[in-house]
């Protein structure tokens, strides 16, 4: 294969989230063509994912050297140093792309993202403003835009512009869990309650015999634990909610080992889910009776790891299952290791907090929840192993 094909198949495998693959084709390219700037500039959106931030900076800006009429290129660059906690250094550069490329959207989004992150919401409006005027279905620009209004006390407008944005995507997670904050901090909490109340939504199923082919449900458990351990494209990935611990991005991928027979039990499982759901105001409506398909990943935590507040807008309906729980999690009394329902990301100020629910994972429980739920987990100590396998179910 020459240099091209090999990189090509990295940015492909990129796409894909199989990054170590992405990574070996990357090098393939180098090893052929080492001076190749397009090969610099997408090996260091590898690096960077792959947390080698410094890495990836060297390529990036070597690259952004060469190719000085690449915006995307640059932008890349000063992606990855706003990440290196250059900041300043980065909203300069985002600035000056935006002045040679005015009809970018991209340009103006990470330059609104950056100045939300410094607390300049009047600056940041005007950027992601912008970015909507050029595409009006850039959902991560409208989500800070809505981040600049709530910093700025505007709950009003925010809620006006959410509730119009839920008129012609009313599929949209974000939206959603958004338009809940912007209630509350209305203090209209009766209407936010109705979806952002985890204890009216979660529900919790355990696997109480083994599936065939295994002795004891024990057996299953580890059968995926090591499943995972194993796997060639377990990492610790950036860019995610994951802090201090390893993903595994393609659980279901490929169709191999325990996950089909545990895939098969989570779908009965959402049956009986989905069937409760119809009874309830859940806002897709009709999509609960589309053609639904499921995605997987595995979440690895040991002392220390974590998972920041966020929540699943690629879904409709989310669930986890835990194949291994750490003793002192299992025995904890202040939190160590729970899933944590109600506290949203710190980027969207929430004046009137709401209800909040900690649970308690157990071996063989799988919980299930929409998707539109901000949830966390909290750091525990302990070298035994936290496996948690996430799904989204999804209208196709």
């Amino acid at each position: 294969m020459t240099a091209k094909s090999w990189l090509e198949l990295g940015c492909l495998r990129m796409s894909q989230l199989r990054f170590q693959e992405a990574r070996s084709a990357f090098d393939k390219a180098l090893a052929i063509e080492p001076d190749n700037p397009y090969t610099w500039s997408n090996y260091s959106g590898l690096l960077r994912t792959l947390g080698r931030l410094d890495e990836a900076g060297e390529f990036a800006g070597k690259a952004a050297q060469r190719l000085v009429n690449e915006p995307l290129v640059l932008l890349n660059h000063f992606l990855i140093e706003q990440e290196r906690d250059h900041l300043a250094q980065a909203i300069s550069g985002y600035q000056q792309l935006a002045t040679r490329w005015p009809e970018l959207p991209a340009v103006h989004y990470h330059l609104g993202q950056a100045l939300v992150c410094q607390g300049e919401f009047a600056a940041a409006e005007t950027s992601l403003s912008r970015c909507l005027m050029l595409d009006l279905g850039h959902d991560a620009a409208f989500q800070s835009l809505v981040a600049c209004w709530l910093g700025q006390r505007q709950f009003a407008l925010a809620l006006a512009y959410l509730e119009q944005r839920l008129a012609t995507r009313p599929y949209n997670g974000y939206t959603i869990a958004l338009r809940c904050i912007a209630q509350r901090n209305l203090m209209r909490t009766d209407e936010a309650a109705v979806l952002d109340d985890p204890s009216r939504w979660l529900r919790c199923y355990h696997m109480d015999r083994p599936p065939q082919g295994f002795a004891a449900l024990a057996d299953f458990n580890q059968a995926l634990l090591a499943h995972v351990e194993a796997h060639p494209e377990l990492g610790a990935y950036s860019g995610q909610a994951t802090i201090d611990g390893q993903r595994l991005n393609n659980l279901l991928e490929p169709v191999t080992g325990p996950t089909p027979v545990l895939a098969h039990w989570i779908l009965q499982q959402l049956r009986d889910y989905l069937a409760w759901v119809r009874t309830q105001p859940h806002p897709f409506g009709k999509a609960v009776d589309a053609t639904l398909a499921l995605r997987g990943w595995a979440i690895l935590l040991r002392t220390g790891g974590y998972e920041t507040p966020h929540l699943h807008p690629g879904g409709f309906i989310s669930c986890v299952y835990y194949p291994s729980v750490p003793d002192v999690v299992s025995d904890s009394a202040d939190q160590a290791g729970n899933l944590v329902f109600g506290e949203p990301d710190p980027l969207f100020l929430l004046d009137q907090p709401g209800p909040m629910l900690s649970l308690t994972p157990a071996q063989g429980m799988l919980a299930v929840f929409p998707s539109w739920l901000w949830h966390h987990t909290v750091p525990f100590s302990s070298e035994q192993p936290r496996l948690s396998l996430a799904f989204d179910l999804y209208p196709q």
